[in-house]
């Protein structure tokens, strides 16, 4: 069995989008900051998105069956850190942003840098975590500007030609 000190040090230099995760049901709205998101389909488009079992998101998706995925621009750093801080069972963390509705009905951050509404077709367990398999229905671009996470902090994704 692999040391679980060197899986984290494995894991910890892996680098991920940060994203939060949008939904509605009944009346109620919640956003999460999440970073395990991937595309897992180009024809549909499908993509992944994992979140931990008890997350108040969990339970919004499985009774709305809708999500938005918001790529989170460098000014929304802070409201990235409330939204993986604090849970929506606690306080409503979006109140205070500007916010439309897409197709699903779910919230889309007028402020990210791109934005995917996906309806839920899917959904499995993996270890501690819930993976949603979505549906893509309505996209947005909004910026280039973006963060990643990497080594235990958000940072801005460099620009094209710094890579």
């Amino acid at each position: 069995m692999v040391g679980g000190n060197a899986v984290e040090e494995a894991f910890k230099m892996m680098t991920y989008g940060v994203y939060i995760i949008g939904t509605a049901a009944a009346g109620k709205i919640n956003g999460m900051t999440a970073a395990w998101v991937t595309r897992v389909s180009v024809d549909p488009p499908l993509l992944l998105v994992a979140i931990s079992k008890g997350h108040y998101t969990t339970e919004l998706i499985r009774a709305s069956r809708v999500f938005s995925v918001n790529l989170v621009s460098p000014q929304q750093a802070e409201l990235a850190a409330k939204c993986g801080s604090v849970s929506g069972r606690i306080c409503n963390k979006l109140v205070d942003e500007e916010i439309e509705y897409g197709e699903t009905g779910a919230p889309i951050l007028t402020e990210a840098a791109a934005w995917l509404d996906c309806e839920e077709i899917d959904e499995f367990e993996c270890g501690d975590h819930i993976c949603f398999v979505g549906r893509v229905v309505g996209a947005g671009k909004r910026s280039e500007q973006a963060l990643m996470y990497r080594k235990g902090s958000m940072q801005p994704v460099p620009a094209q030609n710094d890579a």
